[in-house]
């Protein structure tokens, strides 16, 4: 019952921040925005972590919290650029169904048990996602550049390792692999980003986007690596994808895009998997 909670709980906050990132990459580049945000994510994930403290294994599970920040940046920043390129109620979706299947599928693969409501409840999530990514969209002067759609692929791989990586960590070593991811991510991200407009924050048309986008962003952190520990990964990866159901439904009444008929049958069936994944 918790992790469905939780991993729902990673889909709203990671939806906003997805949301919002996409919005300050209109404004700014991708790179610059993601790099932002990050850095004020790691003050608030290191102040997390140093209040909650660890019990011990800490420095092998910053180790996957490193290797999870070098995927899940890659995939934030690919995320963000297609999102800028495209309409979102399509580019999120396509990243979201990559994001979940993938470990999804390495967790069955790996004999995690799961019972035919919660295993139809995951089914019924990847296709909600798909449904929305195939369904036509409503011709409102949105355009979606080619390039949005392998930025897309790239993302949903990317965020599909990070969630592999941080599987491997333990209880013991609290929230601090994911300041190891931050700071991996920070690191890089910043470089990059001075390497191409000389300075690693954003402009301030795109500040206010971009902060709120870290807070959700580092809050959506906190819940995933939670729920990924508690487990089984199929679920909380899976329903931890779902953020694509926000990014659509923010676009629809923040930005003004229509949705067909078959968004709207994703969305309901991407309900109806999170209350199946929550029975017993």
């Amino acid at each position: 019952m918790i992790t469905p909670l939780l991993a729902t709980a990673t889909s709203a906050l990671f939806g906003c921040a997805d949301f919002l990132g996409g919005f300050a990459s209109k404004r700014d580049s991708a790179v610059s925005v993601t790099a932002t945000s990050h850095m004020l994510g790691l003050v608030i994930l290191a102040a997390a972590s140093a209040a909650i403290g660890a019990t011990g294994g800490v420095w092998p599970d910053i180790g996957w919290g490193a290797l999870a920040g070098v995927s899940g940046g890659i995939g934030v920043v690919a995320l963000y650029a297609a999102l800028a390129r495209g309409r979102m109620s399509v580019v999120a979706p396509m990243t979201a169904a990559l994001a979940g299947a993938i470990p999804a599928t390495i967790d069955v693969a790996r004999g995690t048990p799961l019972g035919p409501t919660t295993g139809i409840g995951v089914v019924l999530a990847l296709v909600a996602i798909i449904v929305v990514t195939a369904a036509p969209s409503a011709d409102d002067g949105v355009v979606t550049k080619p390039s949005a759609v392998p930025l897309a692929l790239v993302a949903g791989v990317g965020f599909a390792g990070s969630f592999l990586a941080l599987a491997n960590t333990t209880l013991a070593s609290g929230l601090w692999p994911l300041v190891g991811a931050r700071v991996v991510s920070v690191t890089l991200l910043a470089a990059l980003a001075t390497a191409r407009s000389g300075t690693p924050f954003v402009t301030p048309e795109a500040r206010r986007a971009t902060l709120m986008a870290g807070v959700f962003d580092s809050c959506a952190s906190i819940t995933m690596l939670t729920a990924i520990r508690i487990g089984p990964l199929a679920v909380a990866a899976v329903l931890g994808s779902l953020y694509p159901i926000v990014v659509v439904l923010l676009a629809r009444f923040v930005l003004g895009e229509r949705l067909r008929w078959l968004q709207r049958a994703g969305v309901a069936g991407a309900l109806v998997a999170v209350a199946l994944t929550a029975v017993p």
